[in-house]
């Protein structure tokens, strides 16, 4: 509830160009949902700037995401009494602002990131006050969905991500970073997904080092040195050849992620259905670990999940390898 028990409104309005840029970015609806409750609404909707639905409903808080043109334009209507504040953004370097007219809030922001900026704008509607408490789960159990793979909530279960209302991606390179690793992906089902994602974060650069997308056996066998021998006898989907393609990334410093699986619609036998996925993770000094999955869905949310789950693998190993030198 907001102050005094009133419930709180909020709506983000986007539009057409808006929502292309939130698909090229990777960035779902569910997440900006996410986002705004922690801040304290109570209630959050999606409206289509185009539609004009918004304007007959009685939000507390709004957050238009367009273009500069379309802003301009939303601007113009707000009278003289409005109180306005500029917003400054990075990436690329522009400018947005908040807008308070009759008890409404209103922030316009212009096309660009609005994920690893978010702060920005939700300070304005918390007051700087601290944000609640979200917790990440690597499932699709809990009641706020966030996108294929994860969901948050409230409420603390264990085991969960983080409660920051943060990213797996921004989890995971902090986590490098404390750890002082730098991450090699081997990729063959998911082909770069999870090196493509974690680039997504500003700064990644400072412990993301390589990727290879080894999608046939050649590949696994010239780019990562898995021996022919290992995958005539068990075959790419396998807990031996992932295993042996984490290992063949591995180095002092480095830990090395390996995927291979069967994505569909093809592909899949009796002995290896599609949405069978092997994982294997290795750090230095460490036995390599592997996870053996049986997933469902579509192709791209098989590969989705195979990403979450390699990162999941990732964290809980670091989070075991810290607990186990600070004993």
């Amino acid at each position: 509830m907001g102050m005094g028990g009133v419930m709180k409104q909020a709506r983000w309005v986007i539009s057409e160009s808006g929502l292309l840029h939130l698909t090229a970015a990777g960035m779902t609806i569910g997440w900006l949902r996410a986002w705004l409750c922690s801040a304290g609404a109570d209630v959050v909707k999606v409206s289509l700037l185009e539609s004009t639905e918004w304007l007959d409903e009685q939000d507390d808080w709004r957050i238009f995401f367009a273009s500069e043109l379309e802003l301009e334009s939303i601007a113009s209507c707000f009278g003289e009494a409005a109180v306005y504040n500029r917003i400054a953004l990075d990436n690329p370097p522009r400018s947005g602002c908040s807008i308070v007219e009759a008890g409404i809030t209103n922030i316009l922001l212009p096309l660009g990131d609005i994920t690893y900026q978010r702060l920005h704008y939700l300070n304005i509607f918390c007051a700087d006050a601290l944000l609640k408490p979200l917790y990440i789960y690597a499932d699709q159990v809990h009641p706020i969905k966030l996108e294929v793979g994860l969901s948050a909530s409230f409420e603390a279960t264990f085991p969960f991500l983080n409660a920051a209302g943060a990213l797996i991606e921004e989890q995971v390179i902090s986590s490098l970073r404390c750890h002082g690793l730098v991450l090699r992906t081997v990729e063959s089902c998911t082909a770069g997904m999870i090196a493509a994602r974690l680039c997504r974060v500003p700064g990644a650069s400072d412990v993301i080092d390589r990727a290879w997308v080894t999608y046939t056996n050649r590949a696994k066998h010239e780019m990562v040195g898995v021996s022919l021998s290992e995958l005539e006898q068990h075959g790419a989907v396998s807990e031996a050849v992932v295993r042996a393609m984490a290992k063949g990334a591995l180095t002092a410093g480095v830990a090395s992620i390996a995927v291979s699986g069967i994505a569909g619609p093809g592909g899949g036998s009796v002995d290896k259905p599609v949405g069978t996925v092997w994982i294997a993770l290795a750090l230095p000094d460490k036995a390599i670990t592997c996870r053996a999955l049986c997933l469902s869905g579509a192709r791209h949310e098989i590969q989705a999940k195979s990403v979450v789950a390699a990162l999941q693998l990732l964290l809980d190993e670091l989070s075991e390898e810290k607990m186990f030198n600070e004993k």
